[in-house]
C-alpha cells in the first residue's frame, strides 16, 4: 500500500514526495482512513512508528477539502521538542498547500507567539503551560476548531500537565474531533479519553515493546566506573550518532563535561537550558557536528532523529514505560541500533522489571577491559624488583676497581681504575695530628677574629683614639708615689667655701700666695 492509495490532495502528495514518503508505516495505514472519515482514534503504538504522521496527514487533508478562516487544529504535545518537530513536519507536508501553523511554547519570544495567534493560523501546536499563559492574556478564538490532538498524552500525564489540558479542552468546541496518540495506556490515561472522546477507534501496534531491530544490552558496573565503560564502549563500538540518558540535569551538565575532557565532542539537553540552547544541541545533533548528546528524558519521547547508532543509559530510568521510549531513539523505520544500560547495586530494583518485561532480548554481558588501565597496571612477565637495581646508575665509588693499599713514609698511596679506565691515586697522610689544649685554641681563635677584624675594616681616626685610651696602662699604688704627693698638695691649697655672709664676703676677696 501506499499513500496514492489514500486519494489525497495533489498539493498534499507533492509534500509526501518532497519529505519521501511512499509507503505508509502500520500505525498510518490504520489511522489515516478512520481519521478521514471523521472518527475519534486512539492509537497505541511504540515510539518510532510515525505517530505524528498519522494525525498531521489526515488534518491537513480535511483542512483542504474544507477550507475555511480561522485556526482549525489544536495539537498539544508535552515537550518543546516534539511541539517544534511537528510543526516542522507541518510545514513540510503542507508546504504546497499553503497551509500556515505557529508553535506555542516556553523559551520563546512571548508578543510573537501573541502577534500570531492574533493573526489566526490554520494549526496550533503548543505546549500546555506557555498556552494557558496565552490564554490568560489574549482571548484566543477556538470557535473554529475542529481537530484536537493529544500527542504523547501519557508523557503529558507524568509531567503535571493534567490539570492545564482540562482547562484547555473546556475552552473547545464540543463538536469536533479528538485523536490521541500514545506508546503506553496507564488507567489516568483511560480516564481522559473516556471524557474527552465518543466512541473511539482504537489501534494498537506492539504496544509496550522495544523494537525488534534493536540490540539491547545491560552491562554491570559501579558509578566510578560509569564514565569509563562509556568510553570504552565507544571506543568499540561501529557508531555514527549516540545519545546518553541521564536522570538529573545536574548528572547532564556534568556528564557533558566528563566526555569533553575524555576527548569526546558531547553536547546537552535538558529543562533548565533556555529554548535557544535547546534547539541549537538538537540542530548540531542532528546534523551530525556533535556526534555525542547527553541528555535527560524530554529527549525520550517523540523527538524523530535520523540514524542515531547507539543509545546509552548511563542511569537506568525509574519506570520500564521510559526505558521502552529511550530505546525507540534507535532502531527506527528497519533500521538497526543498539541500546546500552549501565547498571550499578542501587540501579537493580529498577532493573529487575525492565528485565522481567523484555525477556530474553535484553542480553547481560561484561564490560570490555579497559587497555589503558591494563597497560598502567600490568608489568613484564620478566621483570623482578631485583632488575631495577641491576638497571640503575651505580655510585662512583661502586665503578672503581681498587688496588691494595701501599704505606710509604707515613703516607697510604691508592691506585684505583674506574670503568672507563681512568686512573685514580688517592694519597692519605698517617701521622697524626696533635690536638691543641683548650685554652690554646681559644686564644688562636681569638687573635684570628681580631686580626680578621683589623685587616677587613678601614683605619678609623676616633676608633683608634678609643682604643689607645682603652690600652693605656693601669697604674698601682706603688707605681705613682710622685701623683699621690702632687694630689695632695693640690687639694691643699684648694680653698673651701665658707658659709654665710662672712662666706660671701671671702668670696670677692683675692687669695694670695704664701
Amino acid at each position: 500500500m501506499t499513500f496514492k492509495d489514500f486519494e489525497l490532495h495533489e498539493s498534499l502528495q507533492m509534500g509526501l514526495s518532497d519529505v519521501g514518503y511512499s509507503k505508509p508505516t502500520p500505525i498510518q495505514e490504520q489511522s489515516i482512513p478512520k481519521a478521514l472519515e471523521g472518527k475519534d482514534i486512539l492509537g497505541a503504538a511504540q515510539t518510532g512508528t510515525g505517530k505524528t504522521g498519522a494525525f498531521v496527514i489526515p488534518i491537513i487533508e480535511l483542512i483542504l477539502r474544507n477550507p475555511s478562516e480561522g485556526t482549525r487544529a489544536l495539537i498539544l504535545s508535552p515537550t518543546r521538542e516534539l511541539a517544534q518537530q511537528i510543526d516542522e513536519q507541518i510545514f513540510a507536508l503542507g508546504y504546497h498547500s499553503g497551509i500556515s501553523s505557529a508553535t506555542i511554547i516556553g523559551g520563546e519570544d512571548f508578543s510573537r507567539q501573541a502577534n500570531a495567534l492574533r493573526a489566526g493560523v490554520d494549526i496550533i501546536v503548543a505546549t500546555p503551560g506557555r498556552l494557558i499563559d496565552q490564554m490568560k492574556v489574549l482571548d484566543i478564538d477556538f470557535s473554529k476548531i475542529n481537530f484536537l490532538v493529544l500527542d504523547e498524552a501519557d508523557r503529558m500525564l507524568d509531567m503535571g500537565f493534567l490539570p492545564d489540558v482540562n482547562h484547555i479542552i473546556d475552552k473547545l468546541p464540543k463538536q469536533r474531533h479528538t485523536m490521541l496518540f500514545s506508546a503506553t495506556m496507564p488507567k489516568e490515561l483511560q480516564k481522559l479519553m473516556k471524557s474527552v472522546m465518543k466512541d473511539p477507534v482504537k489501534i494498537e501496534i506492539e504496544v509496550s515493546t522495544t523494537s525488534k531491530q534493536v540490540d539491547q544490552r545491560a552491562y554491570f558496573a559501579p558509578p566510578r566506573k560509569k564514565l569509563g565503560a562509556v568510553e570504552d564502549l565507544l571506543d568499540e563500538l561501529d557508531w555514527t550518532s549516540c545519545i546518553v540518558f541521564s536522570a538529573t540535569k545536574k548528572g547532564t551538565n556534568e556528564l557533558e563535561r566528563a566526555l569533553k575532557k575524555k576527548g569526546i565532542n558531547a553536547g546537552s539537553i535538558h529543562g533548565d537550558r533556555s529554548q535557544e540552547e535547546r534547539t541549537a544541541s538538537l540542530r548540531a545533533f542532528k546534523n551530525g557536528t556533535v556526534p555525542v548528546i547527553v541528555a535527560t528524558d524530554v529527549l525520550a519521547r517523540g523527538i524523530d532523529i535520523d540514524n542515531v547508532s547507539v543509545i546509552i543509559n548511563f542511569d537506568v530510568p525509574r519506570a520500564v514505560e521510559d526505558y521502552i521510549h529511550r530505546c525507540g531513539r534507535t532502531g527506527r523505520y528497519d533500521k538497526e541500533g543498539i541500546a546500552i544500560t549501565l547498571v550499578s547495586k542501587a540501579d537493580e530494583k529498577y532493573f529487575d522489571p525492565i528485565k522481567k518485561k523484555v525477556g530474553d532480548d535484553l542480553k547481560i554481558l561484561e564490560l570490555p577491559e579497559d587497555n589503558k588501565e591494563s597497560k598502567k597496571d600490568s608489568k613484564p612477565a620478566n621483570t623482578k624488583p631485583s632488575d631495577k637495581k641491576n638497571n640503575a646508575i651505580e655510585p662512583a665509588e661502586n665503578n672503581k676497581k681498587k688496588s691494595e693499599p701501599i704505606n710509604i713514609d707515613k703516607k697510604t698511596v691508592t691506585i684505583s681504575t674506574d670503568k672507563a679506565g681512568k686512573v685514580i691515586v688517592e694519597l692519605k697522610n698517617n701521622t697524626p695530628k696533635p690536638e691543641p689544649k683548650r685554652s690554646e685554641e681559644k686564644v688562636q681563635k681569638k687573635n684570628t677574629k681580631i686580626e680578621v677584624k683589623l685587616k677587613e675594616k678601614k683605619p678609623n681616626k676616633k676608633k683608634e683614639v678609643k682604643k689607645e685610651v682603652k690600652n693605656t696602662k693601669v697604674w698601682s699604688k706603688q707605681d705613682r708615689p710622685d701623683r699621690i704627693e702632687k694630689a695632695k698638695d693640690r687639694k691643699q691649697k684648694v680653698r673651701k667655701p665658707s658659709k654665710g655672709i662672712w662666706g660671701l664676703i671671702k668670696s670677692f676677696i683675692p687669695k694670695f700666695p704664701k
